[in-house]
């Protein structure tokens, strides 16, 4: 099987994640709303051994930071796109897209001609100016989370209602679709695709509402061919599509996608036979001070890693397991060096599905510390996290000039096992009642200790968290599932405290008096 590489590239100062794979004349594959390229995967390893393969993900979608303000269009999806593809040295390519996807890549190729060298679309939305009225803010309500967690029971039912209905709000018949309803796994992938970009999900999806302008169509000059496959909502389409250029070819698909791809066979290979193979260009230098993202390959993984160049100590910066991981926008960089890595199994670490005990988390984080780092290393973490500092502090000796603990949890045994008995259910259901417990569990987890049986003793006395705070956090729980339970059975040995105090190095602790529980943080650097 091929290897599908993850990576970033700065393009104007913003991170935009790809994949690629293979090699040879270039592919580039752009994604349907609200999903990412993670969708490509069969795609990429079925055309890895003729072409290079490259699926990025589209501004705010997947990885990728979003471009400022909102609404976009297609075209500033498109121009996005041209830019990151620059950024690659791109010169040469063939575009295939679906949906959303499909409309920013005829954009591609009709504003860039003398580089495209075949299009492909599965499902050309041909709206009409009378439709993007109709399903507009209708079929994009704003995703905001709301302090009962009922965002989340709303968008696993929409999600399994767009394959009963086109659009998904609309129950008569007449708008009754004939496919596969959604499984509960399947349920699960698109609602963490939603999750993933919480409400930037309506930009991808209203840019293509709002084109119905399809005169792009008509000035194509490159070969291209336009698919329309039965059980897609879109074949309703395939008749708007008139008076196009002999290059331009609409077909109906009868038989899905794997009948789409090997008609795609020979006509990729037929069209691109003369296409040079791409050549990757060396990244470019970034100025000093400049946040970067890089992809690490780990024991636990692909993980991610935010990283600054800076002087005097390079910080190696740890958030808390089950919590959103840190981002530059938090923190007060100075003039450090900085490692912000999104722990296995989080954000954009978050794609391997293999065990993420102490040890495989300890040495992705090593992994992460660059071979040639001559600056004195600062230790700093959030939460449990201080559960993996012994380890790092063992292997890196007397490179760690310091420790800082950011309102650590420091548990008995029976504190721990009570902990680890109430955790929230990892049961997938129909209904999605998994969403609300994992969110019940994360905002009572700052109402009460959740070390302690419920009573008026365990009761923190705090402001109610906010709701974007209790959402965050609640994704990364879902992305988690099981493997909560041996992440935070890991980090709350009871003999940690006693294991950081024996720590042959500075330790420092911050935190305050809620977040002090019975004072054992403080008596950690007394």
């Amino acid at each position: 099987m091929t290897q599908i590489q993850r990576r970033f590239v700065s393009v104007n100062g913003r991170q935009v994640h790809y994949r690629i794979a293979g090699s040879g004349p270039a592919l580039l594959l752009i994604h349907q709303s609200p999903q990412n390229s993670r969708m490509w995967a069969q795609m990429q390893q079925r055309y890895a051994d003729r072409y290079t393969v490259i699926a990025p993900d589209t501004p705010g979608f997947g990885y990728s930071d979003a471009l400022p303000g909102n609404p976009m269009t297609i075209a500033e999806f498109g121009a996005a796109t041209l830019q990151f593809v620059d950024a690659l040295g791109l010169q040469r390519f063939a575009v295939f897209g679906m949906h959303t996807g499909g409309l920013i890549a005829t954009w591609l190729a009709w504003a860039n001609p003398s580089r495209v060298a075949a299009l492909v679309v599965d499902g050309y939305a041909a709206f009409t100016p009378q439709e993007s009225t109709l399903y507009g803010d209708a079929y994009l309500p704003p995703f905001v989370p709301q302090w009962d967690g009922s965002h989340l029971r709303w968008l696993w039912s929409r999600m399994r209602e767009q394959k009963y209905y086109f659009p998904w709000y609309d129950g008569r018949a007449e708008a009754a679709m004939a496919i596969p309803p959604q499984t509960t796994e399947s349920s699960r992938e698109t609602v963490m695709d939603v999750l993933d970009v919480g409400d930037t999900y309506r930009a991808g999806y209203a840019a293509a509402f709002r084109h119905n302008d399809h005169h792009w169509l008509g000035e194509l000059q490159m070969p291209s061919w336009l698919v329309y496959r039965h059980g897609d909502p879109l074949l309703a389409h395939m008749p708007r599509l008139r008076d196009l250029p002999a290059n331009v070819t609409v077909l109906e698909e009868p038989n899905g996608i794997p009948a789409m791809q090997d008609g795609m066979d020979g006509w990729l290979a037929q069209t691109l036979a003369n296409e040079p193979a791409f050549v990757e260009a060396a990244a470019p230098a970034l100025p000093s001070n400049t946040w970067q993202r890089r992809i690490i390959t780990t024991g636990a993984g692909d993980m991610a890693v935010w990283e600054r160049a800076g002087q005097g100590v390079l910080r190696l910066c740890l958030h808390a397991p089950g919590t959103r991981p840190l981002s530059p926008l938090q923190i007060d960089a100075g003039d450090s060096a900085w490692l912000l890595p999104d722990l296995p199994g989080h954000g954009a670490s978050c794609e391997s599905d293999g065990a993420l005990d102490a040890a495989t988390l300890v040495a992705a984080l090593l992994a992460a510390i660059p071979a040639d780092n001559a600056l004195p290393l600062v230790i700093e973490a959030h939460g449990a996290a201080a559960g993996y500092v012994p380890a790092l502090v063992q292997v890196l000796g007397a490179a760690v000039a310091e420790v800082v603990l950011h309102s650590p949890w420091l548990l008995t045994a029976e504190e721990q096992a009570l902990l680890l008995q109430g955790l929230p259910s990892t049961v997938i259901d129909r209904a999605g009642g998994y969403l609300c417990d994992a969110w019940q569990w994360e905002r009572e987890r700052h109402l009460l200790w959740p070390w302690l049986p419920p009573s008026a003793a365990a009761r923190r006395r705090v402001d109610a968290p906010a709701p974007a705070r209790v959402h965050d956090n609640v994704v990364e729980l879902l992305r988690l599932g099981s493997r909560l339970h041996g992440l935070l059975r890991d980090v709350t040995h009871p003999d940690l405290a006693a294991r950081l105090r024996a720590l042959p190095v500075p330790l420092r602790v911050v935190g305050d008096a809620e977040s002090d529980y019975q004072g054992r943080a403080a008596a950690l650097s007394a």
